[in-house]
Protein backbone atom coordinates (compact mmCIF):
# COMPACT_ATOMS: atom_id res chain seq x y z
CA UNK A 1 0.00 0.00 0.00
CA UNK A 2 1.30 3.40 -0.96
CA UNK A 3 2.02 5.70 1.92
CA UNK A 4 0.21 8.98 2.01
CA UNK A 5 1.50 11.56 1.91
CA UNK A 6 4.54 10.25 0.04
CA UNK A 7 7.77 10.38 1.98
CA UNK A 8 10.40 12.93 0.94
CA UNK A 9 13.44 11.63 -0.87
CA UNK A 10 16.34 10.72 1.27
CA UNK A 11 19.19 13.12 0.45
CA UNK A 12 21.73 10.77 1.92
CA UNK A 13 20.67 7.72 -0.07
CA UNK A 14 23.02 7.36 -3.08
CA UNK A 15 20.34 5.33 -4.92
CA UNK A 16 17.94 8.25 -4.85
CA UNK A 17 18.78 10.08 -8.08
CA UNK A 18 15.99 12.58 -7.57
CA UNK A 19 17.67 14.15 -4.55
CA UNK A 20 19.31 17.53 -5.16
CA UNK A 21 23.11 17.73 -4.97
CA UNK A 22 24.43 18.67 -1.58
CA UNK A 23 25.33 22.30 -1.10
CA UNK A 24 27.99 23.88 1.10
CA UNK A 25 26.55 25.22 4.32
CA UNK A 26 27.32 28.86 5.05
CA UNK A 27 30.74 29.08 6.72
CA UNK A 28 30.88 30.24 10.31
CA UNK A 29 31.52 33.93 10.78
CA UNK A 30 35.17 34.83 10.28
CA UNK A 31 36.26 31.49 8.79
CA UNK A 32 36.10 32.52 5.12
CA UNK A 33 34.63 30.74 2.11
CA UNK A 34 34.37 26.97 1.56
CA UNK A 35 37.49 25.09 0.41
CA UNK A 36 36.49 25.27 -3.24
CA UNK A 37 36.69 29.07 -3.21
CA UNK A 38 39.92 29.42 -1.25
CA UNK A 39 42.65 31.59 -2.88
CA UNK A 40 45.69 29.83 -4.29
CA UNK A 41 48.59 29.33 -1.92
CA UNK A 42 51.33 31.97 -1.97
CA UNK A 43 54.31 31.53 -4.23
CA UNK A 44 57.76 30.52 -3.07
CA UNK A 45 59.61 32.99 -0.87
CA UNK A 46 62.51 34.99 -2.28
CA UNK A 47 66.01 33.97 -1.37
CA UNK A 48 68.14 36.48 0.54
CA UNK A 49 70.62 38.64 -1.31
CA UNK A 50 73.76 36.59 -2.15
CA UNK A 51 75.83 38.44 0.48
CA UNK A 52 73.60 36.97 3.20
CA UNK A 53 73.13 33.47 1.82
CA UNK A 54 74.82 30.79 3.95
CA UNK A 55 77.27 28.53 2.21
CA UNK A 56 78.21 31.00 -0.54
CA UNK A 57 81.88 31.91 -0.84
CA UNK A 58 83.00 35.39 0.25
CA UNK A 59 84.13 36.66 -3.15
CA UNK A 60 81.26 35.04 -5.04
CA UNK A 61 78.67 36.49 -2.64
CA UNK A 62 80.29 39.92 -2.79
CA UNK A 63 80.51 39.98 -6.60
CA UNK A 64 76.99 38.61 -7.13
CA UNK A 65 75.54 41.18 -4.73
CA UNK A 66 77.38 44.03 -6.47
CA UNK A 67 76.15 42.84 -9.85
CA UNK A 68 72.57 42.46 -8.62
CA UNK A 69 72.50 45.91 -7.02
CA UNK A 70 74.00 47.52 -10.13
CA UNK A 71 71.87 45.83 -12.78
CA UNK A 72 68.61 44.89 -11.01
CA UNK A 73 68.29 47.10 -7.92
CA UNK A 74 64.57 46.55 -7.46
CA UNK A 75 64.97 42.78 -7.35
CA UNK A 76 68.02 43.16 -5.12
CA UNK A 77 66.17 45.22 -2.50
CA UNK A 78 63.18 42.89 -2.59
CA UNK A 79 65.59 40.19 -1.51
CA UNK A 80 67.17 42.53 1.05
CA UNK A 81 63.81 42.67 2.85
CA UNK A 82 63.73 38.89 3.35
CA UNK A 83 66.04 38.88 6.40
CA UNK A 84 66.67 41.32 9.25
CA UNK A 85 70.37 40.97 10.09
CA UNK A 86 72.37 44.13 10.80
CA UNK A 87 76.05 43.25 11.01
CA UNK A 88 76.25 41.58 7.60
CA UNK A 89 74.82 44.59 5.70
CA UNK A 90 76.98 46.92 7.78
CA UNK A 91 80.09 44.97 6.79
CA UNK A 92 79.06 45.22 3.15
CA UNK A 93 78.61 49.00 3.50
CA UNK A 94 82.11 49.39 4.92
CA UNK A 95 83.65 47.17 2.22
CA UNK A 96 82.16 49.18 -0.63
CA UNK A 97 82.13 52.58 1.06
CA UNK A 98 85.73 52.75 2.27
CA UNK A 99 87.48 52.45 -1.12
CA UNK A 100 84.95 54.80 -2.72
CA UNK A 101 85.45 57.48 -0.07
CA UNK A 102 89.23 57.13 -0.19
CA UNK A 103 89.32 57.26 -4.00
CA UNK A 104 87.09 60.34 -4.21
CA UNK A 105 89.30 62.08 -1.63
CA UNK A 106 92.49 61.30 -3.56
CA UNK A 107 90.91 62.45 -6.84
CA UNK A 108 89.82 65.67 -5.17
CA UNK A 109 93.35 66.36 -3.96
CA UNK A 110 94.95 65.44 -7.29
CA UNK A 111 92.59 67.59 -9.37
CA UNK A 112 92.16 70.49 -6.97
CA UNK A 113 94.29 72.91 -8.99
CA UNK A 114 92.37 72.17 -12.18
CA UNK A 115 89.06 72.58 -10.37
CA UNK A 116 90.17 75.90 -8.89
CA UNK A 117 91.18 77.09 -12.36
CA UNK A 118 87.74 76.22 -13.68
CA UNK A 119 85.95 77.63 -10.63
CA UNK A 120 87.93 80.59 -9.22
CA UNK A 121 85.41 81.15 -6.45
CA UNK A 122 86.39 77.76 -4.98
CA UNK A 123 89.97 78.98 -4.30
CA UNK A 124 88.95 81.18 -1.38
CA UNK A 125 91.55 80.72 1.42
CA UNK A 126 88.73 80.52 3.96
CA UNK A 127 87.67 77.20 2.42
CA UNK A 128 91.18 75.75 2.21
CA UNK A 129 91.46 72.23 3.60
CA UNK A 130 94.44 70.29 4.86
CA UNK A 131 95.34 67.33 2.60
CA UNK A 132 96.67 65.37 5.57
CA UNK A 133 93.42 65.85 7.47
CA UNK A 134 91.34 64.83 4.45
CA UNK A 135 93.35 61.65 3.85
CA UNK A 136 93.26 60.79 7.55
CA UNK A 137 89.50 61.30 7.63
CA UNK A 138 89.07 59.04 4.60
CA UNK A 139 91.29 56.34 6.10
CA UNK A 140 89.21 56.42 9.28
CA UNK A 141 85.98 55.75 7.34
CA UNK A 142 85.49 52.26 8.86
CA UNK A 143 85.24 53.97 12.26
CA UNK A 144 82.82 56.80 11.50
CA UNK A 145 80.82 55.29 8.62
CA UNK A 146 78.77 52.89 10.83
CA UNK A 147 77.86 55.76 13.16
CA UNK A 148 76.89 57.92 10.19
CA UNK A 149 74.72 55.14 8.76
CA UNK A 150 72.94 54.63 12.09
CA UNK A 151 72.15 58.34 12.42
CA UNK A 152 71.11 58.64 8.77
CA UNK A 153 68.97 55.51 9.07
CA UNK A 154 67.20 56.87 12.15
CA UNK A 155 66.45 60.19 10.46
CA UNK A 156 65.35 58.51 7.23
CA UNK A 157 63.03 56.16 9.10
CA UNK A 158 61.55 59.14 10.96
CA UNK A 159 60.76 60.96 7.72
CA UNK A 160 59.44 57.75 6.20
CA UNK A 161 57.13 57.39 9.19
CA UNK A 162 55.99 61.01 8.76
CA UNK A 163 54.75 60.26 5.23
CA UNK A 164 53.11 56.99 6.30
CA UNK A 165 55.62 54.72 4.58
CA UNK A 166 57.30 53.00 7.53
CA UNK A 167 55.48 49.70 7.03
CA UNK A 168 58.32 47.74 8.60
CA UNK A 169 60.83 48.45 11.34
CA UNK A 170 63.92 50.63 11.55
CA UNK A 171 66.12 47.61 10.84
CA UNK A 172 64.89 47.37 7.25
CA UNK A 173 65.49 51.08 6.65
CA UNK A 174 69.01 50.72 8.01
CA UNK A 175 69.62 47.72 5.76
CA UNK A 176 68.52 49.76 2.72
CA UNK A 177 71.03 52.50 3.55
CA UNK A 178 73.79 49.94 4.03
CA UNK A 179 73.30 48.30 0.64
CA UNK A 180 72.76 51.68 -1.05
CA UNK A 181 76.32 52.48 -0.02
CA UNK A 182 77.39 50.54 -3.11
CA UNK A 183 77.04 53.87 -4.94
CA UNK A 184 80.27 55.00 -3.25
CA UNK A 185 82.22 52.88 -5.72
CA UNK A 186 81.48 55.51 -8.37
CA UNK A 187 83.95 57.66 -6.47
CA UNK A 188 86.65 55.62 -8.20
CA UNK A 189 85.88 57.67 -11.32
CA UNK A 190 87.70 61.01 -11.67
CA UNK A 191 86.01 64.41 -11.89
CA UNK A 192 82.28 63.56 -11.88
CA UNK A 193 82.51 60.34 -9.84
CA UNK A 194 81.43 61.93 -6.56
CA UNK A 195 78.45 63.66 -8.16
CA UNK A 196 77.34 60.45 -9.89
CA UNK A 197 77.72 58.58 -6.61
CA UNK A 198 75.43 61.07 -4.85
CA UNK A 199 72.74 60.83 -7.53
CA UNK A 200 72.90 57.03 -7.67
CA UNK A 201 72.81 56.87 -3.86
CA UNK A 202 69.53 58.80 -3.76
CA UNK A 203 68.06 56.61 -6.52
CA UNK A 204 69.02 53.41 -4.68
CA UNK A 205 67.51 54.65 -1.41
CA UNK A 206 64.22 55.46 -3.15
CA UNK A 207 64.12 52.04 -4.83
CA UNK A 208 65.13 50.29 -1.62
CA UNK A 209 62.57 51.98 0.61
CA UNK A 210 59.82 51.31 -1.91
CA UNK A 211 60.73 47.63 -2.25
CA UNK A 212 61.48 46.82 1.39
CA UNK A 213 58.63 48.76 3.01
CA UNK A 214 56.23 47.92 0.14
CA UNK A 215 55.16 51.51 -0.53
CA UNK A 216 54.75 53.45 -3.75
CA UNK A 217 57.74 55.08 -5.39
CA UNK A 218 56.14 58.49 -4.96
CA UNK A 219 55.87 58.03 -1.20
CA UNK A 220 59.49 56.88 -1.03
CA UNK A 221 60.63 59.91 -3.06
CA UNK A 222 58.70 62.21 -0.74
CA UNK A 223 60.34 60.63 2.32
CA UNK A 224 63.82 61.13 0.80
CA UNK A 225 63.37 64.74 -0.35
CA UNK A 226 61.36 65.84 2.69
CA UNK A 227 64.49 66.70 4.75
CA UNK A 228 65.75 68.94 1.95
CA UNK A 229 62.33 70.57 1.62
CA UNK A 230 62.19 71.23 5.36
CA UNK A 231 65.70 72.70 5.34
CA UNK A 232 64.80 74.96 2.42
CA UNK A 233 61.58 76.00 4.16
CA UNK A 234 63.41 76.83 7.39
CA UNK A 235 66.06 78.76 5.48
CA UNK A 236 63.41 80.70 3.57
CA UNK A 237 61.61 81.49 6.84
CA UNK A 238 64.82 82.76 8.45
CA UNK A 239 65.63 84.92 5.43
CA UNK A 240 62.11 86.35 5.50
CA UNK A 241 62.31 87.12 9.22
CA UNK A 242 65.73 88.79 8.99
CA UNK A 243 64.69 90.62 5.83
CA UNK A 244 61.56 91.98 7.49
CA UNK A 245 63.55 93.02 10.57
CA UNK A 246 66.16 94.75 8.40
CA UNK A 247 63.47 96.64 6.45
CA UNK A 248 61.78 97.71 9.68
CA UNK A 249 65.14 98.92 11.04
CA UNK A 250 65.86 100.85 7.85
CA UNK A 251 62.47 102.53 7.93
CA UNK A 252 62.83 103.39 11.60
CA UNK A 253 66.27 104.87 11.01
CA UNK A 254 64.93 107.23 8.41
Amino acid sequence: MEEWPPSSPNPTDPRDVSSPPPTWPPPPYGQGPPPGDMPPPPGPELAPIPWEQPGVGFFAAFYDSLLLLATRPRQAFERVGVTSAIMRPLGFAVLVGWPGILASTLWDLALRQQMEAWMPWASDPRWERSPVMEIGFALAAPCWLPVLLLLAGALQHLFLWMVGGAKRGFTQTFRVLCYAQVSSLLGLLPLCGSLLALVWHVVLIVIGLSAVHRVTTGRAVFAVVLPALLCCGCLAALISIFGAAWLAWMRGGH
